[in-house]
């Protein structure tokens, strides 16, 4: 077997996630007889990284995450951190060789998302940005129906993507309500993976008009808690977007949406059909045709589970669900 080493920089939920899929790899991706390994990782507090390698066994830490991207023995680089570090962990893991698999959003802003872009086609090194939604089999069925015109010409797409985890202004202002520290709030935690989603689907944009808002404009430092800060990252974000192709569409995100707790929606309308998806559903799609009779036209619901679904077979049994971090499995391999 071939072995890949890799080097995760992050502790947090989303390098969970990361972690989880390249050790199943070899499980969905036999073929590709490789022996992938997270062989170290990166974090700032020494205890916090400490037990995070022992716990998941990985053979050593650091606290300095440029002696992690120069570790010999480590071939790619996972930037799982927050994104104001995307850019400087990116140029440094180019310059020393190594791969690179960059969370969302890519940077702060698109001068150093591009500068990201140029110096690792440069290096030559492979370089990608995760969008694991786009992996799951219900959106590569919804992909490759559109792409088989069998909704016909697409007119519409609106997506969605609201969640209620900043709600409490209470929540102390954290690195993802800081603009040096974020770039962006919503549109860069939500609003990116119905962008992606979008781009997938349809087409590429050609004209767009959004619109960004902060509710919640001050929140207790995370020093004292009795002093507040000022917000500087958007809340929710809106817009109107014309694809390429003559389709429009909407994007909506929020952080603040009470009651919605991972509500990623996305409907593409066409010709001669309609198709639904989402996220707290991820198994099911939902396809309208007009091609049925008027008597049972209506929207049928798909359950995307058996071998004969994009990816499927790699999976469980005929019929299994399986779960949103298994997009992370299928894009990694």
């Amino acid at each position: 077997m071939k072995p890949i080493n890799v080097g995760l920089l992050g502790y947090g939920a989303i390098a969970r996630q990361h972690l989880y899929a390249y050790r199943t790899i070899p499980l969905y991706f036999p073929e590709l007889k490789t022996d992938i390994k997270v062989v170290a990782v990166y974090g700032r507090t020494e205890e916090r990284v400490r037990n995070f390698s022992k716990e998941y066994g990985i053979d050593r830490y650091y606290t300095d995450y440029t002696k992690l991207i120069k570790d010999k023995d480590v071939q790619v680089i996972d930037i799982s951190l927050p994104n104001r570090l995307h850019y400087e962990t990116a140029l440094i893991a180019a310059e020393e060789g190594k791969d690179i698999i960059c969370e969302k959003p890519l940077s702060i802003d698109h001068k150093t998302a591009f500068e990201m872009y140029r110096v690792a086609e440069k290096a030559g090194v492979k370089h990608a940005i995760v969008y694991n939604y786009r992996w799951l089999p219900a959106i590569l069925l919804a992909k490759k129906l559109i792409e088989e015109g069998f909704i016909g010409k697409i007119y519409h797409f609106r997506g969605m993507y609201l969640e209620d985890f900043a709600i409490d202004p209470s929540q102390p202002l954290a690195w993802r309500y800081i603009k040096s520290e974020a770039g962006s709030g919503s549109l860069g935690d939500d609003a990116t993976h119905v962008i992606d989603l979008a781009r997938f689907l349809v087409g590429e944009m050609k004209k767009v008009c959004g619109k960004g808002k902060i509710h919640i404009k001050y929140r207790p430092l995370l020093t004292d808690r009795t002093k507040q800060g000022e917000v500087e990252t958007d809340d929710e974000f809106m817009a109107l977007i014309e694809f390429e192709n003559g389709a429009i569409g909407s994007i909506e995100a929020s952080r603040i949406c009470a009651g919605r707790k991972n509500f990623l929606y996305i409907e593409v309308n066409g010709s001669e059909g309609s198709i639904i998806w989402n996220l707290e559903r991820l198994n099911e799609l939902k396809l309208y045709t007009i091609k049925d009779s008027p008597e049972v036209q209506a929207f049928k619901t798909i359950y995307v589970t058996n071998e004969k679904h994009p990816y499927f077979k790699r999976f469980w049994p005929p019929n299994g669900p399986i779960g949103m971090v298994d997009g992370f499995a299928i894009g990694f391999g």
